[in-house]
């Protein structure tokens, strides 16, 4: 059984002394080195998500460039396709324009051949019929 006596009242002060010492030899360097790594850690956190705000807002900003850019694109290569639509009308204006009057002059110059040879004709035709009467009523006309 246990006694009590002056050895339980030393070990029970033997037992404070090493608490104490215990606490300011390992308990509290412990406690400060745990309380300096979870600053440490919140901080790096707080670090961490700051950055990863900044990556979203980036991330966003660039998908909304690129968003602006495409539409400009979009937009500029509607412009150039008008552009080209109306460049291809006055070009294709101008050529007919130009075979409208290449056909007038063509047939300007058809017709007065045409009447050129009518003329040579008929005058072909009167000499022809002045010497078919000679030749068949054999005498000069």
């Amino acid at each position: 059984m246990i006694d009590i006596n002056v050895t339980l009242f030393i070990q029970m002060a033997n037992f404070l002394v090493f608490l104490i010492l215990m606490n300011f030899v390992l308990y509290r360097p412990i406690r400060r080195i745990v309380a300096e790594r979870k600053r440490m850690i919140l901080e790096k956190q707080e670090g961490i998500e700051s950055l990863e705000a900044q990556a979203r807002a980036a991330l966003q900003e660039h998908a909304q460039k690129l968003r602006e850019s495409r539409q400009l694109g979009a937009q500029r290569i509607q412009e150039l396709k008008v552009s080209g639509y109306e460049q291809e009308k006055e070009l294709l204006r101008q050529i007919s324009e130009q075979a409208a009057a290449k056909v007038q002059e063509l047939r300007t110059k058809i017709e007065k051949d045409i009447a050129i040879a009518r003329m040579e004709l008929k005058h072909q035709v009167k000499t022809f019929s002045g010497e078919l009467a000679q030749k068949i009523l054999g005498r000069k006309i």
